[in-house]
Parts: structure tokens; C-alpha cells; sequence
């Protein structure tokens, strides 16, 4: 799968991890359930999807224990319970955000819609849970005429729940919410059906090479399909003695704390079973997870701030993370990021033997930054390891800007990780 291909099917949580499964298929992985017992074969891929948002991938091997980290989720606008609302003649739909969006980037563009349906059914522990994406737009945001507040230039205060309602249809006689009855017709159910929902208002515009040379890549998703595309590619591609994980979380974007989430036992849970299983199946004989993990790796890949050529003064003055010049290594002293100087000199060392360019990124001092999975997937695994990717503009925003070579150089680290 070609990455543009991987970000523009991947709208929801839950369709990332449906292409991502059937990627790892059609590479040859088997699929795994974590209620059912394992039984494996050393060199061999497999996957289990605990939740449909999350997904883990591994090749068995008898040696310590390497791990890539991503996150499936992004910020976008979440469609509340009973959501369609009449206003001056038109259909408007009640929606919350989710994540730090920036929000004035989501207007007066198309927007489709995706995610899950939950639906009832036959026996009420296990509701029909349906997927869903719209794929045509379906709806705007229509910004304010300039006419009507000649200082908007000027401001910055925008509310989701009055300013950003995605408009949806013209007024007209209708029986029932206007969003789920049209939902229930594109999915053939009864709309008194559907139960519950998670929803949400996306880009639907494609991946493209843009700039006089086509440098760089401007797409929705890059936060952080960047790095999942790049961690099944390099453990799909990637061949060696050891044991290759690749764990895609939910919820990064709202602090993890869920089931699906980082910050829960669930990775851990995994890994103990994976291990368990390649012990018994002789792959691993005498090797308990402490010692595959303390002698393990952990790559936590996310996407990185890149030095904004109108807003320098933002960045550190003399770690300055740039477009085009490889691979970020993230840096805190406050351990937002899983970094320290061991781990660093182990992904230095890495870059440097493959040749891969690489740059390092530490926040202005007077800046708060973003966290990301590293720090917490140590917290329940503590592994060694770096927090790292590829350099962006525009992070959260509904369009962002990264250098397409930047993202072949992430594609070969990976690869070079797992070999």
C-alpha cells in the first residue's frame, strides 16, 4: 500500500485499523483473538484488533523485543446524540470537538462524514456494530462574510457549539432525525435501529505533492498516519531474529486514558500473552518478559514540529527542526517525550549506520508543547526508547504540511529498525 493510499482511506479511528488489518493480510499475517490461545510459528506475522480502533501486529522471533508506536485517532468534529437541529430554514448538526483542533480551518470547506454504527440486535451484549463513511461531502461550515464583522482578521475566538455546526440539508417536512435517517438509508437499516454512534466530520480531500518541485506532501491525517503507515511498512518489510511489535492506540488525542487507549493495561496484557505463547510454542524457551523487555527497544512515532518560516521566533533558537531534513528526534526535560541520552545515542547510531537523515527537536523553553505515547507506554512497559518522526506544519489543523522525503526517510528507519 502506497501511503497517500493509506491516508486517504483512513477517516476514522476505526477505518485505519480495518485497512490496516487488511494490509497485514494480504502480506501474508495471520489474525489472532486475544480470548482464544495462540499458537505460533517462529518467523511468522500476526495481528489481533482487541477493540476496533486499536490494533496490534508482530512477527515471532527468539530475540528481545522491538517496538513502534502510533495512534489512530485525529482531531475532527465529533457528531453529539440526537444531532440535527433546525435554524433559519436549514439543518445544522450538533457536534463537539474532538482533540486540539485549530478550529478556523474547518471552514468553508466540504466535509464528509465516518466512524461507527451501532445498531440493536438479536443478543444485547453483542450489538451489530456497522462501519460507516459517507465518502461524499455532505457537508460545510460556512464562515462569516467579512461584511458582517470587519475586525475578524483581527480575532481568534471561535466556539464549536455556536460557530462551528456543520450545515446539512435546507429545511423540509421530516419524520426523525434528518442525519440518522439518511445514515439508516445508506446503510440499509431502520433507523430506530441504530442505538448509538461514533461520528465525525472529516476531510475528505486527497493527499497532494505540492511546491515547484512537489516537496511536500499537504493532507489531512498526517498527525499520525504518517507514522502507522511507517510502522506496519517497516515490520511488514522488516526481517530479523527478533520479536517485531507494532501497537496503533486510540484516544492519543485526548490523553489515551481509555480501554483502547495507551494508558491502560491492555499493551501489556498483549505482550504478556505474545510472549507466553512463542515460550510454549519453543520459540523463546527460558526467556520471561522482563528480560525481553529490558533488553527491548521502543520507537513511539509521532509527528514533530517543524520550524515555521513566518513564526520562527516559536521554535528553539539553536534546535531548530526543519522540512526536508529528515527524521525528528523529540526531546524533553520534562519527559513529555520517552527520550534520554541513551536511548538518543541508540537512535543516533541507528540513522547514522543506514544513513538516514535525521534532525532533533527540544520545545522553546517558554512554549508548553504536546505530549505524545511515548512516556506512557513506559509508564505501563518500561523499555528503553525515543520518541520520533516526521517534522510538520499546520499540526491539528484540518490541512497540514510535511516533506514527502521526509516521510521515506521515517519509512527506512523503521525498516532498518525491525531488520
Amino acid at each position: 500500500m502506497e501511503l497517500m493510499q493509506y491516508i486517504n482511506q483512513g477517516v476514522s479511528p476505526y477505518h485505519v485499523v480495518k485497512n490496516s488489518k487488511e494490509w497485514l493480510k494480504l502480506s501474508g499475517f495471520t489474525e489472532l483473538f486475544m480470548d482464544e490461545s495462540w499458537r505460533l510459528e517462529e518467523g511468522q506475522g500476526y495481528y489481533v484488533s482487541p477493540y476496533e480502533s486499536s490494533l496490534f501486529a508482530f512477527r515471532a522471533g527468539g530475540g528481545f523485543v522491538r517496538i513502534a508506536t502510533g495512534h489512530t485517532d485525529q482531531p475532527m468534529l465529533k457528531v453529539k446524540p440526537n444531532p440535527s437541529m433546525m435554524k433559519e430554514g436549514c439543518y445544522v448538526i450538533n457536534v463537539e470537538g474532538y482533540g486540539g483542533m485549530i478550529l478556523h480551518t474547518w471552514f468553508d470547506r466540504p466535509l464528509a462524514l465516518a466512524g461507527k454504527v451501532v445498531c440493536r440486535s438479536e443478543d444485547i451484549f453483542a450489538p451489530n456494530v456497522m462501519l460507516y463513511d459517507s465518502r461524499e461531502a455532505v457537508a460545510v461550515i460556512p464562515s462569516l462574510a467579512i461584511h458582517y464583522d470587519w475586525e475578524v482578521n483581527k480575532k481568534n475566538e471561535l466556539k464549536i457549539q455556536i460557530h462551528l455546526l456543520p450545515l446539512v440539508a435546507l429545511q423540509k417536512e421530516q419524520q426523525g432525525d434528518v442525519l440518522l435517517s439518511y445514515i439508516a438509508e445508506q446503510l440499509d437499516v431502520l433507523e430506530d435501529d441504530i442505538l448509538d454512534y461514533d461520528l465525525f466530520f472529516y476531510n475528505p480531500e486527497e493527499p497532494k505533492l505540492v511546491g515547484l518541485n512537489r516537496e511536500f506532501i499537504v493532507s489531512p491525517r498526517l498527525d499520525n498516519l504518517t507514522s502507522c503507515y511507517s510502522a506496519l511498512l517497516g515490520l511488514v518489510m522488516g526481517a530479523s531474529n527478533n520479536t517485531n511489535v507494532v501497537a496503533l492506540f486510540d484516544h492519543e488525542e485526548i490523553g489515551s486514558r481509555s480501554k483502547q487507549g495507551a494508558a491502560s493495561n491492555l499493551f501489556s496484557w498483549f505482550l504478556d500473552k505474545c510472549i507466553h505463547s512463542m515460550d510454549e510454542a519453543g520459540i523463546t524457551v527460558g526467556r520471561t518478559m522482563d528480560s525481553l523487555i529490558n533488553e527491548g527497544f521502543l520507537l513511539s512515532l509521532d509527528v514533530a514540529h517543524a520550524c515555521h518560516p513566518n513564526y520562527s521566533d516559536k521554535s528553539d533558537p539553536t534546535t531548530k527542526t526543519h522540512l526536508g531534513e529528515g527524521v525528528v528526534l523529540k526531546i524533553s526535560g520534562s519527559q513529555k517525550y520517552n527520550s534520554d541520552s541513551v536511548s538518543n545515542a541508540i537512535f543516533m547510531q541507528l540513522c547514522e549506520r543506514e544513513k538516514i537523515s535525521f534532525q532533533r527537536q527540544i520545545n522553546h523553553s517558554d512554549i508548553v508543547g504536546g505530549s505524545t505515547l511515548g512516556p506512557i507506554v513506559g509508564s505501563f512497559v518500561p523499555v528503553c526508547g525515543v520518541d520520533a518522526g516526521v517534522p510538520v506544519l499546520a499540526m491539528h489543523s484540518a490541512m497540514e504540511t510535511a516533506s514527502y522525503q521526509d516521510c521515506m526517510e521515517l519509512n527506512r528507519l523503521v525498516t532498518a529498525f525491525f531488520s
